[in-house]
C-alpha cells in the first residue's frame, strides 16, 4: 500500500515539474521581447517632451517605454503621471489627441547611442 502512494506521489511530482518547465518556456518565448535599455530611453524622451510641455508626445514616447517592457515600474509611473497631467485627474476626460500634436519624428531613438537602427513591429 505504502509503495502505491509513493508512486503515485512520484508521479504527481514529476508532472507538476514537467508542467512548470513547459510555463517556464512559455513565457521565455520570443514572441515578446522586454527591451530595458530601450525602455528607459523612451522615459528620458518622454521627460524632454514634458519638460518641453509637449504633453501628447510624452504620451507617445511613455507609451513606447510601457510597450518596451511592460513590467516596468518606472515605465508605468511615468505614462501614469503624464495622463494625469493631460486629464487633469479627471478619469472622465477621452485621450484623443489633435493629429498634428500626436505625430511621432521620424527618426527612432537608439538605445545604444546615436546611429544604430531599431526594429520596429
Amino acid at each position: 500500500m505504502n509503495r502505491k502512494y509513493f508512486i503515485m506521489g512520484a508521479l504527481i511530482v514529476v508532472f507538476v515539474f514537467v508542467a512548470g518547465v513547459f510555463q517556464l518556456k512559455a513565457s521565455q518565448s520570443d514572441h515578446y521581447r522586454m527591451d530595458k535599455a530601450m525602455c528607459a530611453k523612451y522615459i528620458e524622451i518622454s521627460q524632454q517632451a514634458l519638460d518641453k510641455n509637449s504633453l501628447y508626445e510624452a504620451k507617445l514616447y511613455a507609451q513606447k517605454a510601457v510597450q518596451s517592457d511592460p513590467w516596468s515600474k518606472a515605465a508605468w509611473n511615468n505614462y501614469n503621471m503624464i495622463l494625469i497631467k493631460i486629464t487633469g485627474g479627471n478619469p472622465d476626460i477621452t485621450l484623443e489627441p489633435k493629429k498634428e500634436e500626436a505625430e511621432m519624428p521620424q527618426e527612432a531613438p537608439s538605445a545604444e547611442g546615436e546611429g544604430e537602427e531599431i526594429e520596429g513591429c
